[in-house]
């Protein structure tokens, strides 16, 4: 693998965001022209991916979906990977993710259902994507890494 290690997939309080919420983007990185971009990248030959969802509650909320989400494509169309689910109790959820698992029936780009994944399918690009029901408050945060390797 090229760029093996930690990536931050994105950091939100969610107070901040503040509301119903549709699909926001939270990752933020820099492309190799110092670029602002909404991704990770830089990650061919990966083989495996180890990815961690840390969520805090504060309160007010009722649920939140944490797609992780690549693309084969520099962008143009992105695919889901894992969703991580949560609600009202401060919880951390782990997946892990690898490149060799062959996939014998076509993926078809959808929604994920909640805490699960599609394994086997690896992009150069990757970012995470929250939609929030509900408004949380206070000192309500998320944290999404993930370990490439």
């Amino acid at each position: 693998m090229n760029n093996p290690g930690l990536y931050n997939l994105g950091d939100a309080a969610l107070a901040a965001i503040n509301a119903a919420t549709a699909a926001t983007v939270i990752t933020s990185a820099t492309d190799e022209g110092g670029n602002s971009v909404a991704y990770i990248d830089g990650l061919e030959g990966m083989q495996a991916l180890t990815l961690q969802a840390n969520f805090n509650y504060g309160a007010g909320g009722t649920s939140i979906k944490v797609d992780v989400e690549m693309t084969c494509d520099q962008g143009t169309t992105w695919v889901p990977v894992a969703r991580f689910a949560f609600t009202t109790a401060a919880s951390e959820k782990l997946f892990n993710l690898c490149g060799n698992t062959p996939k014998t029936t076509a993926v078809v780009p959808a929604a994920l259902s909640d805490d699960s994944v599609v394994d086997g399918i690896f992009g150069t690009r990757y970012r995470c994507r929250i939609t929030t029901v509900g408004t949380y408050t206070g000192n309500t945060s998320l944290s999404v890494r993930a370990i490439a390797r």
